[in-house]
């Protein structure tokens, strides 16, 4: 018998009306670099939410979401080093590293368990936290996930940025707009799936928000995400080894082709106790495109509520191995 639907969007998952913010300096290995811990006044449901974004997101870059679950657990976002106010990184430092990096946040925050979740570049720093530190680690979300990247799409990515941090008119860094017009497109066009667009839910909405957003790149910001690719080009995002001491979400839009689906059932399936959705009307920006659905999908996961039955998702998949 078919599972009936699930109310996605209960009223008393509003985000507070008040909450506080703290900015914590953190160091590694002589860099300096940021985190924001955002908390409400209700106590959490859960435990506290370290969240890892892509390569071309910062600590303030998920304003829709820290709205959906502040209301309801710790949420720590940060600039790692490489991104946004930290320190820069240099290429020769991997995922490896920056995983460590990630995992000096909570215990500087005196958390003894939390919440992980990566997304997109944030996946295989997220992935190598669990798998180094499984007992720290009570659940964990991987968004946009895969073992190994198209080089084809990291490498028209690298010279995205590399061309925006190379194109300067003058000493403060600005193009003229054709220039910047042209570098935006570009780089939209390498992370939405243009081919399917008329099957995403707002997509042109999103291609926009996205283009204003990269034509305001600073030559500085893009030589940060051209490193970032490079380390993608470097080595395999996600090790071969496998993670069997945490539960695990890994999702992703059905029409994703950045990371695919396949990509990341293969992942989940390397997760012992893993649970694997695609989100409907989506390609690797689910948290625009169906940014309301991204916040419900988390929340449940992370409070223990069932995912059967919600509208906005294929059947969940157990395929991690038993």
């Amino acid at each position: 018998m078919p599972t009936a639907p699930i109310a996605w969007n209960p009223p008393e998952w509003n985000a507070p009306e008040q909450t506080k913010e703290e900015l914590v300096p953190l160091e590694w290995r002589g860099l300096r670099y940021t985190c924001r811990v955002i908390t409400a006044g209700r106590p959490p449901v859960t435990e506290p939410l370290l969240l890892l974004g892509g390569a071309l997101q910062d600590m303030y870059a998920w304003p829709r979401l820290e709205r959906r679950l502040s209301a309801h657990m710790t949420l720590v976002l940060v600039d790692l080093p490489g991104v946004g106010t930290a320190d820069d990184l240099s290429s020769e430092h991997g995922f490896d590293a920056l995983a460590e990096a990630a995992l000096l946040v909570p215990e500087r925050l005196g958390f003894d368990r939390i919440n992980l979740l990566g997304a997109s570049y944030g996946a295989p720093i997220a992935y190598r936290a669990a798998l180094s530190r499984p007992a720290r680690i009570a659940r964990l979300v991987l968004a946009g996930a895969t073992h190994r990247m198209n080089p084809a799409l990291v490498s028209e990515c690298e010279q995205v940025w590399r061309a925006r941090a190379a194109l300067a008119d003058d000493i403060d860094g600005t193009l003229s707009d054709s220039g910047s017009q042209e570098i935006a497109a570009r780089a939209v066009t390498t992370l939405l799936n243009t081919a399917l667009g008329d099957q995403v839910c707002q997509a042109p909405t999103v291609a926009r928000l996205l283009h204003r957003q990269f034509a305001r790149i600073t030559p500085a910001e893009a030589r940060r995400h051209a490193v970032c690719h490079q380390r993608l080009l470097g080595s395999d995002p996600l090790p071969s080894e496998n993670i069997d001491a945490v539960r695990a979400l890994v999702f992703t839009g059905e029409h994703d082709d950045v990371s695919t689906p396949d990509e990341n059932r293969a992942v989940a399936a390397a997760i012992a106790a893993s649970t694997f959705v695609l989100v409907r009307d989506a390609d690797h920006m689910v948290h625009l495109e169906r940014e309301a659905e991204y916040a419900d999908l988390v929340l449940r996961f992370l409070t223990d509520i069932p995912l059967e039955g919600l509208h906005y998702t294929t059947t969940p998949e157990r395929l991690g191995r038993s």
